[in-house]
C-alpha cells in the first residue's frame, strides 16, 4: 500500500489542530503540526510536506499571509499546495478567496469552522492538482485588483 501525503497544519490554537490532525490522520495521512510561522518553517524545510493547511491570524496578527508568500518566494517550497483556513471574515472587513492569488498566494482558501468532509475534499482536490501557477488566469493590475 502506498504511503498517503504528508501534511502540515499551521496554526496557534491547539484544539483546531488536534481536531484536524485526527481528521487527517483517520483518512491515512501523515500530518505534523506548527503553532507559529518560524516552528513551521524549520518543519517544512526538514520534512517537505505534500500539502500545507494553514492559519492567517497567528499569534500577533496576519502572519500567514506573510509566510504564504515566504513559502511562494522559495524555489525548493514554492510548489507546495496551501490550503488557508481562517476565521479572519469572522473579525474584519478584510474579504479574500481562492481567486485573489496574486495578493494571496493560496491555493484554496476556507473559514473555520470547517467541516470533516469539506476539509478531506479540498485536501484531495490540492493534492491530486498541486501548486501550478500556469494554471490560473489571472488579470491582475499589479495591486490585487482582477479585471
Amino acid at each position: 500500500m502506498a504511503e498517503k501525503a504528508k501534511i502540515l497544519v499551521i496554526d496557534d490554537d491547539p484544539d483546531f489542530v488536534m481536531i484536524n490532525r485526527t481528521i487527517l490522520e483517520s483518512a491515512g495521512y501523515q500530518v505534523d503540526a506548527a503553532q507559529d510561522p518560524d516552528s513551521a518553517w524549520l518543519k517544512i524545510k526538514a520534512w517537505m510536506p505534500d500539502l500545507i493547511c494553514l492559519d492567517v491570524m497567528m499569534p500577533t496578527g496576519t502572519e500567514g499571509f506573510h509566510f504564504a508568500h515566504r513559502i511562494r518566494k522559495d524555489a525548493e517550497t514554492n510548489h507546495i499546495p496551501i490550503l488557508m483556513i481562517t476565521s479572519i471574515h469572522d473579525h474584519t472587513d478584510l474579504r479574500f478567496s481562492s481567486e485573489d492569488e496574486d495578493y494571496l498566494p493560496v491555493d484554496d482558501f476556507v473559514e473555520k469552522p470547517i467541516k470533516k468532509e469539506t476539509l478531506l475534499q479540498k485536501v484531495e482536490t490540492l493534492l491530486a492538482q498541486g501548486h501550478d501557477r500556469s494554471k490560473k488566469h489571472s488579470k491582475d493590475k499589479g495591486i490585487g485588483l482582477k479585471m
